[in-house]
């Protein structure tokens, strides 16, 4: 009887590991125009494997084409060494196809009561030093500094000095969410910001490592071309917009208007590609499978 009933939950379980992959359908490419630029969706503070993150590269980028994403960074602490290894299987053929989503090397310049978002990168620089002195080293590689999640309870870890010296502010975040205190936290570090660097770039990133969904929070890049030298360039002018969890749109007022409707429509999106139902039944069916397992127990040992 027993036996029988843990079949019964092995099968639920195949059962929604198989609707989940048929429920999986390859997300066709979109291009973005708005007032006389592309505009990329992206995410730009990703953790991967191997490092601080649970998925490769390549997997991150399919899931960024599911959740309506054109570019992702990878940002580890203080580490490049899930891009090198990415690297190295491109140079042999055998890493997985990206789908057309734009990967930029960088880290989390992980110092003493700072983060930094550094983008661009062939090395990971110093984390030793306050913000600004990252920004000089990520500066001198030709990428760009972004003060990474400064209303996280972090008061006062970027200063004046280190705003000047930043490319961008990550004005939208996993953690931007209300009732919490971190809501008005965020708003007030990027009027801060702004206050000392009318140009800085409002950032919105999921600082994405196992759970919490890619693109949660993303930004809107308008780009003259769809490189990585194009995306660094927009965020060296502050031609970005934030978005953050509840669909609301933090930047320049212009840019802002230009995709308050796409920011909307993108929080509360689903998965392109995903057929809601089937993805629903796979999900009962699997944990229904499991909670079966786990209230059964595991066989017996066999005399």
């Amino acid at each position: 009887m027993i036996r029988g009933a843990r079949s019964v939950a092995w099968l639920l379980v195949v059962a929604g590991i198989g609707f989940g992959a048929a429920g999986d359908r390859r997300v066709p490419q979109t291009t973005r125009t708005r007032g006389g630029y592309t505009v990329l969706a992206g995410d730009l503070h990703v953790h991967s494997f191997p490092g601080d993150g649970a998925l490769p590269p390549w997997a991150i980028a399919h899931e960024a084409r599911r959740r309506h994403l054109d570019v992702i960074a990878l940002t580890n602490h203080n580490s490049m060494l899930s891009w090198r290894f990415t690297r190295a299987l491109r140079a042999f053929r055998w890493a997985a196809d990206t789908d057309g989503v734009l990967i930029i090397p960088g880290d989390e310049v992980t110092g003493v009561g700072h983060h930094v978002a550094a983008l661009g990168l062939t090395a990971p620089v110093p984390w030793r030093g306050s913000a600004a002195d990252a920004a000089v080293a990520i500066h001198a590689q030709g990428g760009v500094a972004i003060a990474a999640h400064p209303g996280t309870g972090r008061r006062n870890a970027f200063d004046s000095a280190s705003y000047k010296a930043l490319d961008g502010i990550e004005a939208a975040h996993l953690t931007k969410q209300p009732p919490l205190e971190a809501y008005e936290d965020y708003d007030r570090e990027y009027s801060r910001a702004l206050g000392v660097h009318p140009s800085i770039a409002a950032i919105g990133s999921s600082d994405f490592h196992t759970l919490a969904p890619l693109g949660l929070a993303r930004t809107y890049i308008f780009v003259r071309v769809t490189t990585q030298d194009g995306v660094l360039e927009a965020i060296r002018a502050g031609r970005t917009v934030g978005c953050d969890a509840e669909g609301v749109a933090i930047g320049p007022a212009p840019l802002a208007f230009l995709v308050a409707d796409d920011c909307r429509a993108d929080a509360t999106a689903p998965p392109a590609g995903e057929v809601r139902w089937i993805s629903r039944a796979s999900a009962w069916f699997t944990w229904l499978g499991l909670f079966a397992l786990v209230v059964l127990g595991a066989d017996e040992p066999r005399p």
